[in-house]
């Protein structure tokens, strides 16, 4: 991230944030609003923006989500909830007099880069939704027993197991316990995720056991290091806040206080064929539905880290669509 500016705002509700700017080449060139996932930071997108965008004249901002590196790190999921976040996003845009941006996002990130573009349709130029498929804001309370009988009922086995232990008062406590090994299951072969994420208490059983193994060659020394570093430094109290926002009723009744449902913007998804959790052909449903009409949908090889696995496809098809769209 070194091309680009780091910078700290002060919010409205009393929260520092830290992101990254660089400016495009031409003004009539759209930034990229790049949002992280669970557990990453800013720095996910280091690849993106150093080697596609902003040689292609985008400008970038990649901001570290709450809960994150130098970004506030509060303890209460209500603080999570998106209709604050979306707005925490707006005051870093205001803050570098950019009224109109690509919401771009990962994970966790992929939701929120939806939900701004829900609560803030007029400050949204496209959207590029990375693994997560495109979900309208619901008006009923979320239920993460139903969510897993759905998908079980859908894919033959459950996605989101290892939201119970995430979202529980001291899961965060397994995790800090066990950085090397849970770097190991997160950026472990795809298919290992049948055995960890996608099994009841296979995340737990992995920790307790301390369990180690080989992860896929994106998942560098360099970048394991990194993880320990900043986990034994921040600890998982605040990220694993992602998760108790959803499941402890913070994210609920969102389309009463959506301006958009329909994404009538350019969008893009970008899927991979072997995310075990968020599985690619899940972007047909808000086709189905008619909430996408305006969708380049692309499907590439990897896993849930396929933008790291598969970079420069991943970079490419980020650009082409920009060039082709923006």
């Amino acid at each position: 991230m070194d091309s680009l500016t780091k910078k700290t705002l002060n919010v409205s509700r009393s929260l520092t944030y830290t992101y990254y700017h660089h400016p495009p080449a031409q003004p009539e060139k759209p930034t990229v609003l790049c949002i992280h996932g669970f557990p990453d930071e800013a720095a996910e997108w280091a690849d993106l923006a150093t080697t596609h965008l902003i040689p292609a004249g985008f400008g970038v901002v990649a901001v570290d989500c709450l809960g994150y590196a130098g970004t506030s790190k509060p303890l209460d999921p209500a603080m999570y909830a998106f209709e604050h976040m979306t707005k925490d996003l707006t005051e870093i845009l205001d803050n570098e007099k950019l009224q109109k941006v690509v919401s771009l996002g990962h994970d966790w990130g992929c939701a929120l880069a939806q939900r701004f573009y829900n609560y803030y349709p007029d400050r949204v130029l496209g959207l590029v939704m990375v693994n997560v498929a495109y979900t309208a804001p619901g008006d009923q309370p979320f239920n993460l027993d139903a969510a897993n009988e759905m998908t079980k009922k859908i894919f033959g086995y459950a996605t989101l197991p290892y939201w119970y232990l995430f979202s529980s008062e001291d899961g965060y406590k397994l995790l800090d316990e066990h950085l090397e090994s849970s770097f190991t299951m997160l950026h472990g072969p795809p298919e290992s995720w049948l055995d960890t994420v996608c099994k009841y208490d296979g995340v737990k059983d992995f920790l307790l056991e301390d369990k180690k193994q080989q992860t896929e060659p994106y998942a560098t020394e360099e970048m394991k290091n990194a993880y320990i570093t900043r986990f034994k430094r921040d600890g998982f109290a605040a990220p694993t806040c992602w998760y108790k926002a959803m499941v402890g009723g913070h994210q609920d009744f969102q389309a009463k206080k959506a301006k958009a449902i329909t994404v009538d913007v350019p969008s893009l998804y970008v899927g991979f064929d072997n995310d075990k959790v968020c599985r690619a052909e899940s972007i047909g449903m808000a086709v189905k539905n008619g909430l996408l009409p305006k969708l380049t949908n692309v499907t590439l090889e990897g896993g849930h880290w396929g933008l790291h696995a598969n970079a420069e496809k991943f970079g490419k098809t980020v650009v082409d669509w920009l060039k082709k769209e923006m």
